[in-house]
């Protein structure tokens, strides 16, 4: 046996044991559960699935709750931030059940659109850090969370799969070269 086609032959063996393993589809619903989420209670959960409505309403376009905003907000504070400012959202999303016990005497999720709009516009003019801080980062990350969606991305942003198509100089011919 020639050396070069036994060496070829065996980096390709190589390389297939080490690239097959990584095909394997379990593996890959086992990467999805790897993300954790906040744990949220049921009233916390609603409320932000209801902040999420409010910010981005359903119109003529998708809303944030169609497209899963929600869940989305839930799962990035879980895994890129730290455990204090998960925390503070945590608290921050007591904070406006809270407000809307203390203003409108009912639960959030109780609250009319409009409603729910006035409470968060007051948390947003609080001097009160702590529900300013919750406001403004519930608020970033509702549009992050839009703004990276497959549907914005799509509908209204001139979005190419594989950008910069390329188109070269030089005429190619169809017959192939004769040397």
């Amino acid at each position: 046996m020639d050396r070069r086609t036994a060496l070829k032959s065996l980096a390709i063996t190589v390389w297939g044991m080490m690239v097959l393993p990584g095909c394997n589809p379990d593996e890959i619903q086992e990467t999805e559960l790897l993300y954790k989420s906040l744990p949220l209670d049921e009233t916390q959960r609603n409320n932000l699935r209801l902040m999420v409505d409010t910010f981005l309403p359903e119109t003529d376009s998708k809303g944030g709750v169609e497209l899963s905003v929600h869940e989305f907000v839930n799962k990035l504070l879980a895994n890129c931030y730290e455990e204090e400012i998960q925390k503070s959202f945590l608290d921050g999303l007591n904070i406006l059940e809270n407000k809307s016990q203390e203003l409108a005497q009912v639960s959030f999720d109780k609250n009319s659109s409009s409603q729910r709009e006035a409470i968060l516009m007051q948390m947003d003019d609080e001097e009160k850090i702590e529900e300013k801080a919750f406001f403004d980062l519930s608020k970033e990350l509702v549009i992050l969370g839009y703004t990276s969606s497959e549907y914005f991305l799509t509908n209204f942003t001139n979005y190419e799969m594989i950008p910069g198509g390329y188109d070269g100089c030089v005429p190619v011919p169809n017959q192939p070269y004769k040397i």
